[in-house]
């Protein structure tokens, strides 16, 4: 998950941007009943909406809000905060996630009491959404915390990938060894989940599953954690990086849960032999 956050001071601008199709063209703009809307409004917090004839947001009556809570501090210019989180390509979060991630955000960025309007977008390769906030809450305060922006950010999206079990993006993960960014893909974390899922489903013991690994490129490395290394493209993943689910400890779960199947199974065939012998078949 990429995350990116900026401050303005139009509030019209920003959010008609977040609702409707940004490719329709300047003369189509001039009439709201033409426009076509992209964003999906996912979560909203200390507004009210209304909806037009058309089934589409009143998005002047939500406009006014924002802009009639800005008049009890006006010194505040740039009162509005638009963030942006993008997920990994492929990955596609329901709504509950998004909602999930964006009252986190604003109990951590000082949004929790303020007006915030959440969409999410589905016009590219990557699911994202963006967060509309306004930063004075009802009593003229500004309560956002706005200093180093980009590291907290990217905390914050390392903490929710861990957290939600989400991919964790090239673009903010950091080789602490070699102090560069590491050249790992989005799709390569994909393609190395569903390949340990599909194995994990007939492996009884971390060795088979290596062995199994192996035919598909990947040399796995056990110590204190797990680790798998993509000999052809010499890339290794850390299994924490895939998210919880795959941990050394998760991982050693779900094969004890295999021999425990493989066990109940085994006594069932057990039992329909020995049944068959009773009768003579």
């Amino acid at each position: 998950m990429i995350g990116k956050a900026t401050l303005g001071s139009y509030a019209k601008g920003l959010i008609e941007y977040c609702y409707y199709d940004k490719h329709v063209s300047a003369k189509m703009r001039q009439s709201l009943d033409e426009q076509e809307v992209r964003g999906e409004l996912v979560y909203i917090q200390n507004l009210g909406i209304k909806m037009q004839a058309d089934g589409k947001l009143d998005l002047d009556y939500l406009i006014k809000q924002f802009n009639r809570n800005h008049m009890q501090n006006t010194n505040l210019k740039k009162f509005m905060w638009h963030q942006s989180f993008s997920f990994a390509p492929g990955e596609k979060p329901g709504n509950e996630t998004i909602a999930e991630i964006s009252t986190e955000f604003a109990k951590e960025f000082g949004f929790e009491q303020n007006q915030m309007l959440v969409f999410k977008h589905e016009d590219t390769s990557n699911v994202h959404f963006h967060i509309v906030a306004n930063r004075i809450n009802f009593n003229g305060q500004n309560t956002s915390k706005h200093f180093h922006n980009y590291a907290r950010t990217g905390e914050f999206c390392r903490r929710m990938e861990q957290r939600l079990e989400l991919i964790q993006a090239p673009e903010m993960r950091i080789n602490k060894r070699l102090g560069l960014e590491n050249v790992l893909t989005d799709m390569q974390h994909l393609k190395l989940k569903s390949s340990v899922d599909q194995l994990l489903n007939t492996a009884a013991s971390i060795n088979e599953l290596k062995a199994k690994l192996l035919t598909q490129g990947y040399k796995t490395y056990v110590g204190r954690g797990i680790a798998f290394y993509h000999m052809r493209k010499n890339i290794k993943i850390k299994g924490s990086d895939l998210g919880r689910s795959y941990s050394l400890a998760a991982i050693e779960k779900r094969l004890a849960r295999n021999i425990g199947i493989g066990i109940k199974e085994e006594l069932q065939q057990q039992q329909k032999r020995q049944k068959k012998q009773g009768l003579g078949i």
